[in-house]
């Protein structure tokens, strides 16, 4: 990573704002120009750290130009692209703002909309989460969206409804201790709910003409079922695998043990021949590919008991002496 602006200061303000930009993006001087308009009423001073993801030349021009036009702009420019979840990463890790504020570069919620989100924060909420409603999607990408959201509310049992908005309000610690990789930054309410920490959505109009990037592209359909298998997982099975791999490989140890049960009858009993049969390699099989699992779960026991102590999915909230 390059900076084209100092980021080791240590000085602390009251606001960040974190905009991570891609491939597509509004104008960054009017963006600039709304924060200013909305966010002098609202702290006594902020921050604006654009992160440029490796975008071209023509990106980088157009940001310096934002930067020199107003103070509160810091660049950060990645070595080369890494995504959405590693370019928040190193903007939240160089905010010097006791509030992160994260925007989408490609804006579906208003600006305007700032004040209403972080509104809770002064009753004492953690993370405050943009709920667009109503959508401007429809038809098959509305669908594949709110399917996505309902499965993330049913594996993970927290209340849920707009996973893909970049848009939120949150203090600073919430993120200090929640890892960002992949895509798993759309996880963020999940994971600072299971932390302990106070969030919720606010619903709040999305802006006309706006739509998902890659809404109609079967691999983001793809990746949003992996993204759910990988949240299942770190929910419900990261500190007991045992549990996943257990009940997958005892399941292929009951269907090859009766498949085993059956060819034993149809040997010992009605006298027929079963070595010439596929069904007898497919029990064989199920047998030793579910005692295989089991182990890989049991080796994944014995490691989570090794490292238990570094295994820490609490936050102490207070400490009184």
């Amino acid at each position: 990573m390059e900076s084209m602006r100092g980021t080791q200061e240590t000085a602390t303000l009251p606001a960040s704002v974190i905009i991570p930009v891609g491939v597509r993006f509004d104008d960054p001087n009017v963006l600039c120009r709304d924060l200013q308009r909305v966010l002098a009423k609202l702290v006594s001073a902020y921050e604006v750290i654009f992160i440029d993801d490796a975008n071209g030349p023509q990106t980088r021009k157009r940001l310096r130009e934002t930067a020199a036009l107003f103070p509160e702009v810091r660049l950060l420019r990645m070595q080369r692209r890494m995504g959405e979840a590693a370019t928040l990463a190193v903007g939240t890790s160089a905010a010097r703002g006791e509030i992160l504020i994260t925007l989408d570069p490609y804006q579906h919620v208003a600006i305007d909309e700032l004040p209403r989100l972080m509104a809770p924060l002064k009753e004492g909420v953690d993370l405050v989460c943009a709920w667009r409603e109503p959508r401007q999607e429809k038809g098959l990408s509305r669908l594949a969206s709110d399917l996505f959201n309902a499965v993330a509310r049913w594996v993970t049992k927290t209340e849920v409804h707009d996973l893909n908005c970049r848009v939120r309000v949150m203090r600073r610690e919430v993120v200090r201790d929640i890892p960002m990789y992949g895509d798993l930054h759309r996880f963020l309410p999940i994971f600072a709910a299971r932390r302990g920490y106070r969030w919720c959505e606010v619903k709040v109009p999305q802006i006309a003409g706006k739509s998902e990037m890659g809404a109609f592209l079967p691999s983001s359909y793809v990746g949003r079922v992996l993204d759910l298998l990988t949240l299942a997982f770190l929910t419900r099975f990261v500190k007991r695998p045992l549990h996943f791999f257990g009940l997958i490989g005892m399941a292929s140890l009951a269907s090859g043990a009766f498949l085993s049960a059956y060819l034993s009858y149809v040997k010992l009993i009605q006298g027929e021949g079963i070595g010439h049969r596929p069904l007898l390699l497919l029990a064989v099989l199920l047998i030793v590919i579910g005692v295989q699992i089991a182990s890989i779960g049991l080796l994944g026991e014995l490691m989570i008991f090794t490292h238990a102590r570094d295994l820490k999915d609490y936050v102490i909230k207070e400490t009184l002496e």
